[in-house]
């Protein structure tokens, strides 16, 4: 399957689909977010007509969610990648856990986008594609982070994983206000020393 961040042949159109996937990327991460957000606000604010939405993203604001969730994805292994490069055991996941961390502070938007959430049940063939797509960017920074982590693998993997959910559970609760930023951090830091601990116990 061609990803679906391939580019356009045409130079023209390479940089109507930038303009809107950056306007996307900031409208998106407003408080009103995706569904606040219509398409005659992204074309004005990728300064292009509104028609040039739909020669490029025939789902509309959909299909351009769906795109854009692609390159946050792809751009989140690369990183997550680079975070961990040269590195090994306790190191590569004290490295991998602050850069997922610092990620997801500086994309806020990143968490729905990766989940795909604002564009649950719909059914176009981007979007779709986009959920595989997506899987396979988060598939590749999970097992790039494992096997930086490396022996014993089941205690890598495990670790690697429970520390992802925490991380993702914890994010959760805060921007739904369950918690505050403070208690937060302190959950976050708690979880990174054990996650230490038992690598550490493991070696």
């Amino acid at each position: 399957m061609e990803s679906l961040l391939t580019e356009p042949s045409d130079k023209r159109r390479r940089r109507t689909r930038a303009a809107l996937l950056d306007a996307a990327r900031e409208l998106y991460a407003r408080p009103q977010g995706y569904r606040g957000t219509s398409v005659d606000e992204l074309a004005e604010r990728a300064g292009i007509a509104l028609t040039s939405i739909y020669s490029n993203f025939p789902g509309g604001k959909a299909d351009l969610y769906a795109v854009l969730a692609c390159r946050i994805g792809s751009e989140h292994v690369a990183a997550m990648i680079a975070a961990v490069e040269g590195a090994e055991g306790e190191e590569a996941a004290r490295r991998a856990f602050d850069e997922y961390l610092d990620f997801h502070r500086r994309e806020p938007l990143a968490f729905r986008l990766l989940g795909l959430t604002d564009v649950y049940g719909e059914e176009s063939a981007t979007v779709r594609d986009a959920r595989a797509e997506v899987r396979g960017y988060l598939a590749q920074a999970l097992d790039a982070v494992i096997a930086a982590v490396g022996e014993p693998v089941a205690v890598a993997r495990s670790e690697v994983i429970q520390c992802w959910a925490g991380i993702n559970g914890l994010l959760a609760l805060a921007a739904r206000g369950l918690i505050d930023a403070a208690e937060a951090d302190r959950l976050i830091d708690e979880m990174r020393a054990r996650c230490a601990t038992n690598l550490s116990a493991s070696r």
